[in-house]
């Protein structure tokens, strides 16, 4: 074996030593866990979260006790911190898990084991901050809403919005595919004048029509039992019944069409609500929702909740201004039977207000 092939040989060598050495160099650096909260400027957090630092701290304060503590290494050696801004990543970029593990330098794992934590945590906040009126509070409700555009006795409007999913396997499959042939849960919402969410139904396949899970909605008892004053607004997928008005589908005076005109105006708020809760959390409209189907609920209302917090925070997007959204009246369903109390009192608004 002469000296060259040797010196050769043992140059090899030392490259592949090197290449070892990059190797390991690069999956350490990959280990380092890098910290957006005191590595971003104010505004680049605000970029990237959706919410300021100060925000952060508030939320992370409401469901830190909720989460596993690396201190104490209950079930994730993650600081509570860092779950939260790998979770708000997720909901908020829409991207899929693995661009938040290239951000964060965290494994695919420890960063669905985050959001599954995370959002749950979250979502168990929805009693205190998705909240209809009790019977006899409604008076400020009806305040604020008669502001908007003269509809008088308003406490919620209510509607729907489909939020993508994956396909389901089983079959139940064929429940959840809605008529845009796209499998979805079916929301129900209801907001206030402030766009926020005061009602939340997120377990229904997105074939479900609006009118039944109203219906069959514990919210739809509560109204049922006479004690509430005002009633709801909603677009014609629902019957008009004494605690929910609809629209006139062929108004035939002046005042009718006044009464169709405020109805829509003010109706249009759960639009703008829904359009902004998809807006702030690209999780439920960018793409599909790629977790497992079981977690699928607390993402939806994990992200109500944190949406409700913007608005109390009076928290703007930041990349666009107001939103309107002025819907026509859906279609009116079949199954929608209007009640004669129901027809008499839309009638006694229009001859008393419009």
């Amino acid at each position: 074996m002469n000296d060259d092939y040797m010196d050769d040989l043992e140059e090899l060598e030392e490259l592949e030593e090197i290449g070892e050495w990059e190797q390991l160099a690069e999956r350490l650096y990959r280990r380092i866990r890098k910290d957006p909260f005191n590595d971003l400027s104010d505004e680049e957090f605000v970029h990237h979260y959706k919410f300021p630092k100060a925000c952060f701290c508030d939320i992370l304060q409401r469901i830190q006790a909720l989460l596993p503590d690396s201190r104490t290494r209950r079930g994730l050696r993650i600081p509570p911190q860092l779950q939260l801004l790998v979770a708000l990543g997720y909901m908020t970029s829409g991207n899929f898990q693995s661009r938040v593990c290239d951000s964060t330098g965290m494994s695919q794992s420890s960063v669905s084991r985050c959001v599954y934590l995370v959002t749950d945590a979250i979502a168990s906040l929805a009693p205190d901050l998705i909240r209809f009126p009790e019977p006899g509070n409604e008076e400020e409700s009806m305040q604020q809403f008669v502001k908007v555009a003269g509809m008088p006795r308003v406490i919620g409007c209510v509607g729907g919005a489909h939020i993508p999913i994956r396909r389901t396997g089983g079959g139940d499959a064929k429940l959840y595919k809605c008529r845009d042939n796209v499998y979805s849960i079916n929301v129900m919402g209801v907001c206030d004048s402030e766009l926020k969410f005061t009602n939340l139904i997120v377990n229904w396949p997105g074939s479900t029509p609006d009118i039944r899970i109203f219906s069959e909605s514990r919210l739809a008892e509560r109204l049922e039992t006479g004690r509430y004053q005002g009633f709801l607004l909603g677009d014609n997928g629902y019957a008009c019944l004494p605690y929910l008005m609809t629209p006139f589908v062929d108004p035939a005076t002046d005042q009718e069409s006044s009464f169709n005109a405020s109805h829509g105006k003010t109706r249009s708020l759960i639009e703008q609500t829904f359009d902004l809760l998809k807006r702030r959390f690209g999780v439920l409209s960018k793409r599909p929702i790629g977790t497992k189907f079981k977690n699928i609920k607390s993402i939806i209302l994990a992200c109500a909740v944190l949406h409700n917090i913007a608005v109390m925070h009076q928290l703007p997007l930041g990349e666009s201004g107001d939103v309107e959204v002025l819907v026509p009246d859906a279609p009116r369903d079949s199954t929608a039977h209007d009640t004669p109390e129901a027809l008499n009192i839309r009638a006694n608004i229009v001859k008393d207000f419009f």
